[in-house]
C-alpha cells in the first residue's frame, strides 16, 4: 500500500453518468475526446488524501481502469458512498473483489438509508457497508461528513463536508435546488467547493425532469460564489472544456487531477 504525506484531492472521474465520450455519439465534443482527449472523461470517484491515509469517495463503473492506471498500487483505506447510482457504485464490484479474493480488509460506509439498497445490488456481500456517523469518520486527514440534498427527478443524494480546524469543503456532485437552510448549514465558509454542472444550459428543459445543477444556475449560487475555489465536476458531452469562460477561482476538473487542500485562510 502506498499513501502520499500531503493533504490533496484527486478527481480519477469527472463525467456524468453516460461518460465523454457517449459511445454512440458524434457530437463536437465526444469527436474531440476520441481524437485528443481534453474532453474525454469517465464516471465518478475521487480519492482524498492525507496524513498517511487514502479514502475513496464514490466508485463509478470505471473504477478499475482508474486505479490500475495510477502510477502506484493504492488500497484505500475507507470507501464511502454517497447514494446507489449506478455511476457511483458500480466500482464496488471490484472492491468486493479485493476483499473476497485478495483478504484484504477494506471498510465501506453509505448514510443508513443507502445501504439496503447496496446490499440488493450486491447481495453477496453481507456486510457490504457501515452507516457513517452523524459526526462523520475521521481518515485521511479530514473528518468526512456526509448530507442530504434533493437530487432532482432522481430523488435524494447525500454531498460530502471535507473539515479539519482551519479548512472545510464540500463535494456535491448530483444535486439542484439545494435548499437556503441546507446551504446555511453545510455551504458556508468553503475553502473548496467541488460542483456538479453537468450541462451548460438547461434553461429550456423542464424543471422537474431534471436532476443535476446546470453551468448557468452554478455561477447564480451565492454559496458557490462565496467558496475560495470552485471546481465543477459530473460534466457530460455538453460541456466542453476548451476556452471556457469561468469566474474567477473556479475550473473544470479534468481526469487524474490532484489538487491540495491547504488552507487559504
Amino acid at each position: 500500500m502506498s499513501h502520499t504525506v500531503s493533504l490533496s484531492l484527486t478527481f480519477l472521474g469527472t463525467a456524468d453518468s453516460k461518460g465523454v465520450p457517449r459511445f454512440w455519439c458524434g457530437c463536437a465534443v465526444c469527436a474531440e475526446a476520441r481524437a485528443v482527449g481534453a474532453n474525454r472523461r469517465t464516471r465518478t470517484a475521487l480519492l482524498l488524501r492525507g496524513r498517511g491515509e487514502v479514502a475513496l469517495l464514490d466508485a463509478g463503473g470505471d473504477l478499475h481502469t482508474q486505479l490500475a492506471t495510477l502510477p502506484q498500487a493504492i488500497v484505500p483505506d475507507a470507501v464511502f458512498i454517497s447514494h446507489a447510482h449506478n455511476d457511483h457504485i458500480l466500482g464496488l464490484g471490484d472492491l468486493l473483489d479485493y476483499r473476497r479474493y485478495a483478504g484484504g480488509k477494506l471498510p465501506i460506509y453509505a448514510p443508513q438509508n443507502v445501504i439496503p439498497q447496496l446490499s440488493a445490488r450486491f447481495p453477496y456481500a453481507a456486510d457490504l457497508a457501515w452507516s457513517l456517523p452523524v459526526e462523520g469518520l475521521e481518515v485521511a486527514g479530514h473528518t468526512v461528513q456526509l448530507f442530504e440534498v434533493p437530487h432532482g427527478a432522481n430523488g435524494t443524494s447525500y454531498a460530502y463536508l471535507l473539515t479539519r480546524p482551519d479548512f472545510r469543503a464540500a463535494i456535491v456532485t448530483d444535486a439542484i435546488d439545494v435548499p437556503a437552510g441546507v446551504a446555511a448549514q453545510w455551504l458556508q465558509d468553503l475553502d473548496l467547493l467541488v460542483l456538479g454542472t453537468s450541462f451548460a444550459d438547461e434553461s429550456g428543459v423542464p424543471h422537474a425532469s431534471r436532476s443535476v445543477y446546470d453551468l448557468r444556475e452554478a455561477r447564480l449560487l451565492p454559496w458557490a460564489k462565496a467558496a475560495r475555489r470552485v471546481f465543477l465536476t459530473h460534466l457530460s458531452h455538453d460541456i466542453d472544456v476548451r476556452g471556457a469562460d469561468l469566474p474567477q477561482g473556479w475550473s473544470f476538473a479534468r481526469d487524474g487531477l490532484e489538487i491540495g487542500l491547504a488552507s487559504g485562510r
